[in-house]
C-alpha cells in the first residue's frame, strides 16, 4: 500500500475540499493521510511516507472580490513551511500535484520552480468548468496506452509560468482559439521528483476512470523513480 500524505483544503468558495478529499482516498487507497492546513502538512513531513498530495488553495486571496472570504481563508505562507516542503522534495521525496496547486502559496515564487509550473498574476487565467479534451501529447509510462484524446468536464489553467525542464504529457485548450496548455507534466527538483495533473477540479474528475487511472499511475511512477522517504 502506497502511504500518501495529502494537502487537501483552503477556502469553499470554488472547490469541495471534502469532497475531493474523499475522491482522493478512494483513489489512491485506505493508507491515505488527509490535512487541510500547509503547515500541518509541513509539520508532518518527516514520518515515513511514499509520496505526498497537494491539491489545496491556501492564498492571500487579495481582491475585492473575496473580500467575504478572507478573514477566514486567506494564507501567506510561513518560513517554516516554504523550507521544510522545499527540503523534502528536493532531498528526494515525491510529489503530486493536482489542479488548484500552481495557485497555492502565491506569496511563495519558488514553489512554482518545485511543481515546474506556476501561476502568473495578470498572465495565467483559466474559463469556468466546461466541456475539454485533454491530448496526451507525451510518450510516458504514466500516460502510455490510454485514447490520444479525453473528453471531460473541468477547467484548464493557461499561460503559467512553465519550467524548460518540464516534461509534458498531456494538454487542453481553455477556448478553441487557444494554444495548447501544458495540463500533465513531470518536473524533477533537486533529487525528488514531481508530476502535475491539471484536471482534478471536483470528485467527478478525480474518479473518472481514465483521470482515476492517471492519478493511480503518477503515485506508482513517482514511488518508484524516487526513493520512500523518511
Amino acid at each position: 500500500m502506497t502511504r500518501a500524505l495529502v494537502l487537501c483544503g483552503g477556502s469553499p468558495h470554488a472547490h469541495d475540499f471534502d469532497g475531493i478529499g474523499r475522491a482522493l482516498t478512494e483513489v489512491l487507497g485506505p493508507d491515505t493521510a488527509i490535512v487541510a492546513h500547509p503547515d500541518d502538512f509541513a509539520r508532518r513531513l518527516n514520518e515515513p511516507w511514499d509520496l505526498t498530495v497537494v491539491h489545496a488553495l491556501w492564498w492571500r486571496m487579495l481582491g475585492d472580490s473575496y473580500n467575504e472570504w478572507r478573514d477566514r481563508w486567506g494564507y501567506s505562507t510561513s518560513e517554516h513551511t516554504a523550507s521544510a516542503i522545499t527540503q523534502y522534495v528536493a532531498d528526494g521525496g515525491s510529489l503530486l500535484s493536482l489542479h488548484t496547486a500552481p495557485i497555492c502559496f502565491d506569496d511563495w515564487p519558488e514553489w512554482g520552480d518545485i511543481l515546474g509550473g506556476g501561476w502568473q498574476w495578470g498572465t495565467s487565467s483559466h474559463p469556468p468548468k466546461g466541456p475539454i479534451e485533454l491530448h496526451i501529447t507525451g510518450e510516458h509510462p504514466i500516460t502510455e496506452g490510454l485514447p490520444e484524446t479525453i473528453a471531460l468536464s473541468d477547467e484548464v489553467y493557461g499561460d503559467l509560468r512553465m519550467s524548460p525542464r518540464a516534461e509534458v504529457l498531456a494538454v487542453a485548450r481553455r477556448h478553441p482559439d487557444d494554444d495548447d496548455q501544458p495540463v500533465i507534466w513531470t518536473h524533477r527538483f533537486g533529487n525528488g521528483q514531481v508530476v502535475h495533473i491539471g484536471v482534478a477540479h471536483d470528485e467527478h474528475t478525480i474518479t473518472h476512470p481514465v483521470i482515476a487511472n492517471i492519478i493511480t499511475r503518477a503515485a506508482s511512477w513517482l514511488t518508484q523513480a524516487t526513493p520512500v522517504h523518511s
